[in-house]
């Protein structure tokens, strides 16, 4: 992967220079794409499953979370030299792809996600008491007027989706996030959403963990 020297220069400049971060993040302190490899064969002309989810990832960090927002960087060579990528998939591989590998993509990525924060060797600072906290709860989200797969009434009043999501430690390192419909009830699904972040807490720390959750669970 391509190393970038930071140096005043009269060069064109690009307003996207943590892109060279991000890529570092996920090809030195991940498993991403090997992980990815594995999720289908592919022929070998295709684009692979690794340089789709690394190009996807780099347009979350950017605020970006539309497959056409990929366009715009189809031929940007500090795109793909700041990932890794030998191509940048285009609009329509993205969304075909993301339709099709949906759920082994996102298990790629969640696994990623703790693979980072153990190998940057991110802290979980605990409580006085000494416990390492876990948030989960379920935060509704408003999006009245849209007609979007899932949106549906929330325990809030308004229309829109019921996303579920763990933090740990003091500071607040996300675990998990599991998006959810808006009338779906907060403690359906949660006991394996729990197994599995609390899995992830503990293979980033050995100290005991406090669950605070408004879902139905206090401590462990």
């Amino acid at each position: 992967m391509q190393r970038f020297i930071i140096t005043q220069s009269e060069a064109d400049l690009t307003s996207h220079a943590g892109l060279g971060l991000i890529g570092m993040a996920l090809n030195e302190r991940t498993d991403l794409m090997a992980e990815a490899a594995a999720v289908a064969p592919q022929r070998s002309d295709a684009v692979s499953h690794g340089s789709l989810l690394s190009s996807y990832v780099a347009l979350l960090c950017l605020g970006k979370s539309d497959f056409e927002a990929i366009n715009a960087f189809r031929e940007d060579a500090y795109f793909a030299a700041a990932l890794g990528l030998e191509r940048v998939p285009s609009e329509g591989i993205l969304q075909q792809r993301m339709d099709t590998f949906a759920q082994a993509y996102r298990a790629v990525v969640e696994r990623a996600a703790i693979a980072f924060l153990r190998r940057s060797g991110a802290r979980l600072t605990p409580l006085p008491i000494g416990l390492v906290p876990v948030d989960c709860d379920v935060t509704p989200m408003d999006n009245s007027q849209s007609h979007k797969e899932g949106v549906s009434r929330t325990y809030k009043g308004m229309d829109g989706y019921a996303p579920m999501a763990a933090y740990a430690g003091q500071e607040g390192y996300c675990l998990g996030l599991e998006l959810r419909a808006g009338s779906q009830h907060c403690q359906n699904g949660t006991p394996a959403f729990l197994k599995r972040v609390l899995a992830d807490a503990r293979s980033l720390t050995t100290e005991a963990l406090l669950v605070q959750s408004r879902v139905g669970v206090n401590t462990r």
